[in-house]
């Protein structure tokens, strides 16, 4: 059996999908995760999904997506394979600057996996009644240095032009996302029943979030505005960014400096991504 511990936020665990495949076709797979859509993401490939941190009683090998210290520690009596520090894991690979997506791929293939393909999700429940050929919007990211201020301007530039618009969000932004948008939202699907809405859906606008990632995996053409975040490390799809600054890249919640970079994204940008 292969023990994986996967990433904890969905963007990261679509981005190991394609990984944890590739894990798969050499023995039977377990995964942990914190994740609440563990099972909807990894149920078509894993033998089991557990809830939490684990570890596992014993594995060969167990692999640490999860990228921190925390997590070697707590799988140090394992047979380890991941990137971070010499003593806790078994096969410690070194740092790189590459995006996250080579990383999984490089750590399953020091596990032994072999032809990594890109995350694809293949499972399919049931749509809401969205339009066929709409565009997809995700508007909303709790972090103020990942929201672009201008969705609700760009929904009403592609309503104009007849485009048929979609605003989708997370259980728990419906409140943020309707007084942003000023729109109703299609809020709170299962990773199944969003799979079949993106089926139905012409392009998909998004923040850099789990959500880019994951229509991205269903096979949809995206497009993600970058603000704070490099395309290069955690992109998808067609990037928007703006003007660069010298602070970039940055993955805190806030900014330090109080300078608006998603500003610098024009609607006219996002428009021209979408062809």
């Amino acid at each position: 059996m292969i023990a994986v511990r996967a990433p904890d936020h969905l963007g990261d665990a679509v981005m190991a999908l394609g990984a944890i495949t590739a894990l798969s076709r050499l023995a039977p797979v377990e995964v942990w995760t914190r994740g609440r859509w563990g099972q909807e993401l990894y149920g078509d490939v894993a033998a089991r999904v557990h809830a939490g941190d684990g570890p596992p009683a014993e594995a060969a090998p167990a692999v640490l997506f999860k990228p921190s210290w925390h997590a070697a520690w707590q799988w140090r009596g394992l047979p380890t394979v991941g990137v971070g520090p010499r003593g806790l894991l078994g096969v410690a690979l070194p740092e790189r600057e590459e995006h996250r997506r080579e990383r999984y791929a490089r750590i399953a293939m020091a596990a032994g996996a072999t032809d990594v393909a890109t995350s694809s999700y293949s499972s399919r429940g049931n749509s809401p009644p969205v339009p066929p050929g709409h565009v997809g919007l995700n508007p909303w990211s709790p972090s103020p240095t990942v929201r672009w201020p201008r969705f609700r301007a760009l929904a009403d530039r592609l309503e104009a032009e007849g485009h048929a618009v979609v605003v989708y969000c997370g259980p728990g932004e419906v409140a943020e996302v309707s007084a942003q948008m000023g729109r109703a939202a299609v809020a709170g699907l299962s990773l199944p029943d969003f799979a079949a809405a993106l089926d139905r859906c012409a392009a998909f606008v998004s923040n850099d979030s789990g959500a880019a990632h994951f229509a991205a995996a269903c096979g949809r053409p995206v497009v993600v505005v970058h603000g704070s975040t490099a395309p290069a490390l955690t992109g998808t799809g067609r990037a928007v960014v703006g003007e660069p600054l010298w602070c970039q890249p940055c993955y805190r919640k806030t900014c330090f400096w109080g300078r608006p970079c998603l500003d610098r994204v024009s609607v006219d940008a996002v428009i021209a991504a979408l062809g």
